[in-house]
């Protein structure tokens, strides 16, 4: 029983000729694992060791063979190595890289053609005259000249063939080289878009932090200015609140001026009485000189108090205008303004209790006269009366003024501090609208070089496409490495869907933030008030105390809040 082997020998002759090219055929069945190692023999028969051959050839495999198939090959075994015509027997043996046999041939001879068994007659019909009689031409040729004739055709078109295949592997070395610089100025470029890609990212990743902080601050501003228009709403509450108390004190005053009217009429009619009695008076002139002399003291130091309550006035001023200067400061100004209102309160003190020391002084002056002034000495206490209203009206206005002044300063800080929010918000604006355009010019850009990665791996894809000869394990290299650098980043879409809705939530809320603050700006404008001019007539007539009191009402009207809008 045979040996089962993993190689057969197909059609084996039983006797070569020397002299041509001896073609051994051979299938590599499945269960065989071929190697390049792997060699056939020519042995005689009878051989004892693998060593024992005469020549060998190497065991050829078709291109892209693949273990587990079987497939038909074969070699070629050169005139020159081949044993002289003999009667000794010869057989093939297929050898592995291990040296285990895995085939033996059938047993052949190699031996010399004779010339009558190796005659060939060719059939040949006659040309010329001997056509019409129909008879061919019999032609007997050795068959070792016709051998020959076919072995030299087939060494020429091997020559050619050899050419051609020379001249198909320079071209496929050239396109391979060709193929390499490609490759190594695509990995270049690749790379350098891969660095580009990355430095995107990174300026990317800063934009995106920019646009976070700049959303913080424009949260912190909306909160900030929200505060900013629930205190001016309040201040506008306040300001309605004293220009109706204003408007009380104007009526208050006409009825006051009215009154004083009323009051100079009276003692007007009193002066006349009082002249008619000058001469029950002479006797009382030395007295009369004495109190007129007390009275002008009084009024000189009345005259001290309004000069110290107009340089206190000028101090407050320029307070004020230190305040108005020095906005950042306004707790410090708060107090100071505190501290000179304090002062100017105790100077309207002093007043009012030189007024009364004045006035106590004129009672005891009245009351010391006899029955005949007790009349002008009613009067005089009516006018006492009227006066210390008239004070208490003057310090009520004088806190007013005070207030109103206050009120003035927290406007205009509030105003600066809205422009610089208009300011702030104008430059985050711009911000904004320079962050998107360069957002959108990096989303070209990222664009533009995926279009050209695609290009170029599409003319890559072409070029190793229409190559002859490429080599296997090159395309699915370049294939990988196209897809994988062609794909675009799995951080970059995210991001870039990301800011896009973020850019049309911002413009939602910028749209809404000028909507409401143009309806606020309306508002405002509707509340402003028309500026409120009080003027107040004085009677030349009037007795000097009482014009001193009133010259500080005069021309310390509180100024207009209209002139200040809040936008």
């Amino acid at each position: 029983m045979e040996k089962p082997w993993s190689v057969k020998f197909r059609n084996v002759d039983q006797t070569y000729f020397p002299q041509t090219r001896v073609e051994c055929r051979y299938t590599i069945s499945g269960h065989h694992k071929w190697s390049s190692r792997d060699w056939i023999g020519l042995f005689k028969v009878g051989w004892a060791s693998v060593r024992d051959y005469y020549t060998f050839a190497w065991a050829l495999a078709p291109e892209g063979y693949t273990f587990g198939t079987e497939v038909n090959c074969s070699v070629l075994f050169q005139p020159s190595y081949l044993p002289s015509p003999g009667g000794t027997a010869f057989q093939f043996v297929y050898i592995d890289e291990s040296g285990e046999i895995c085939a033996v041939s059938p047993q052949f001879t190699f031996c010399a053609p004779r010339p009558l068994d190796e005659l060939v007659t060719l059939e040949e019909e006659r040309n010329g005259a001997e056509e019409n009689e129909g008879e061919d031409l019999l032609l007997v040729v050795p068959k070792a000249q016709i051998l020959q004739s076919h072995l030299d055709a087939c060494q020429q078109e091997l020559k050619q063939l050899q050419k051609k295949l020379d001249a198909a592997t320079e071209e496929a070395e050239k396109q391979r080289e060709r193929k390499e610089t490609s490759k190594i100025d695509f990995e270049k470029e690749s790379a350098e878009m891969k660095s580009e890609i990355e430095e995107l990212r990174d300026s990317l990743r800063c934009s995106v932090e920019k646009i976070q902080l700049m959303e913080e601050k424009q949260k912190d501003m909306l909160k900030s200015s929200e505060s900013i228009s629930a205190e001016v709403s309040v201040l506008l509450a306040e300001r309605a609140e004293n220009q109706q108390r204003i408007k009380d004190l104007e009526e208050d005053l006409l009825n006051l001026t009215q009154q004083k009217q009323e009051t100079d009429a009276e003692l007007d009619r009193m002066k006349e009485r009082v002249k008619k009695m000058t001469t029950q008076r002479r006797d009382e002139e030395d007295e009369r000189r004495n109190l007129q002399t007390e009275s002008e003291q009084a009024h000189e130091e009345l005259r001290t108090l309004q000069e110290r309550l107009e340089a206190s006035e000028r101090s407050t001023e320029a307070l004020r205008r230190d305040l108005s200067e020095l906005g950042a400061l306004q707790g410090h100004s708060h107090a100071e303004l505190h501290q000179v209102r304090l002062q100017a309160a105790q100077m309207t003190l002093q007043l009012s209790q030189a007024n009364l020391a004045l006035r106590e002084g004129q009672a005891a002056w009245s009351q010391e006269r006899e029955s005949v002034r007790q009349s002008a000495e009613l009067d005089k206490e009516r006018i006492q009366k009227l006066s210390r209203e008239l004070q208490k009206k003057e310090e009520w206005l004088h806190e007013e003024r005070t207030e109103r002044e206050k009120l003035e300063l927290e406007l205009g800080n509030e105003k600066d501090c809205n422009r610089e929010l208009r300011a702030s918000l104008r430059a985050i604006q711009k911000e904004r609208e320079q962050q998107q355009l360069e957002k959108q010019e990096l989303l070209d850009h990222i664009r533009l070089l995926q279009l050209r990665m695609e290009r170029e791996a599409d003319a890559k894809w072409t070029e190793a496409a229409s190559a002859t000869l490429s080599i296997e394990s090159a395309p699915s290299a370049m294939e990988t490495f196209g897809h994988d650098d062609l794909e675009e980043p799995p951080e970059i879409q995210p991001l870039i869907h990301k800011e896009r809705d973020e850019d049309n939530q911002e413009q939602i809320e910028q749209d809404s933030l000028i909507g409401t603050k143009e309806q606020n700006k309306s508002e405002t404008d509707r509340k402003e008030m028309v500026p409120i001019n009080l003027g107040i007539q004085y009677d030349p007539n009037a007795n000097e105390d009482k014009a001193l009191i009133l010259s500080d009402i005069k021309g310390h009207i509180p100024s207009d809040l209209a002139d200040f809008p809040l936008w």
